[in-house]
């Protein structure tokens, strides 16, 4: 099946069925896709060298229960760290839990005995990121809204969503599948928005990713700029050994995770985490995109020779 069997067009929205995200069908979004559609092309390009030089896979892996589009980023990590997606279980060497769902009752059962990544991240509503969040960092993201005073945000707990708002407290009740949050001042200059992607392999941050938007979108996934930036110049080290932590305890071997530093108190919050990322971020410059995404590939041969050598 096609990539196009993964969305449905309702109306001026381009809709993921499996997630049910929401993509507004405009100028920008076109853009974006010639975009990331380049970037694989690039991408194509260096793999099809590799095979003609007849050079063997550092590994082989599979995928469970589904594989990944090439537009997400576990499948260019994957071609530069010279791991070979197979269609066989019983041809790999690991396995990777791929499902773009944010919960399961419990962990799905491996193809076979053979090392597998991301097999306990099975819960990531924003619920469950804001505990985790909480248990690991020791201060709260979530409040209570019917006694809470002042701003805060109203979000889905489900993923993709990009549906936040900010609402005044206290109210009469939570909404139904809803989950609140203190509202974070995530600007360095008091106007621009910014989030601190921050990529996860095998408990190593290779970079992070400054996702910049103005006021009116600061809830959407659509950005002004974004900037490749190194870990160290963004988060302290006892940031990164938290949030290292996090990954661990939320069980997430690969995947990205958003974090906003508050301007008031200067803390760092996680406020999402993404087990089936995609990337890079289309906004981001062509060569920063190749070399993120090596830098993430590099720790991800070291994630899958590490597994492999146990």
């Amino acid at each position: 099946m096609s990539i196009f069997g993964d969305f449905k067009i309702d109306g001026t929205q381009l809709v993921a069925k499996e997630t049910g995200a929401q993509i507004p069908l405009t100028s920008d979004f076109a853009r974006d896709v010639w975009r990331i559609g380049s970037f694989i092309g690039i991408v194509n390009a260096l793999r099809a060298t590799r095979i003609v030089k007849g050079r063997e896979p550092r590994a082989r892996i599979s995928f469970y229960p589904r594989k990944p589009r090439s537009y997400y980023a576990i499948w260019p990590v994957c071609q530069l760290a010279d791991v070979k997606i197979v269609d066989d279980p019983a041809e790999a060497d690991l396995h990777f839990y791929f499902e773009d769902r944010e919960f399961r009752i419990g962990p799905m059962t491996p193809p076979t005995d053979k090392p597998s990544f991301n097999i306990g991240c099975y819960d990531i509503r924003k619920s469950a990121v804001s505990r985790v969040f909480e248990e690991t960092f020791g201060y709260r993201l979530v409040i209570d809204p019917t006694t809470h005073q002042g701003p805060a945000v109203e979000k889905s707990e489900s993923n993709g969503k990009h549906d936040g708002r900010i609402i005044q407290c206290p109210i009469a009740a939570p909404k139904p599948g809803c989950v609140y949050q203190r509202l974070i001042d995530n600007t360095f200059n008091g106007f621009e928005h910014v989030d601190i992607r921050t990529p996860i392999v095998g408990g190593k941050i290779p970079c992070v990713f400054l996702k910049r938007r103005g006021r009116d979108i600061r809830f959407s996934n659509d950005n002004h700029r974004v900037d490749l930036v190194e870990t160290d110049a963004m988060l302290s080290f006892d940031e990164q050994e938290k949030i290292r932590a996090y990954a661990k305890a939320i069980a997430m071997d690969f995947g990205g995770l958003d974090v906003l530093r508050d301007r008031s108190d200067g803390r760092i919050y996680i406020v999402d985490a993404n087990k089936t990322d995609m990337g890079p971020p289309a906004a981001l410059r062509g060569p920063d995109k190749l070399r993120a995404m090596r830098r993430i590939a590099n720790a991800f041969a070291e994630m899958v020779d590490e597994a492999i050598a146990q």
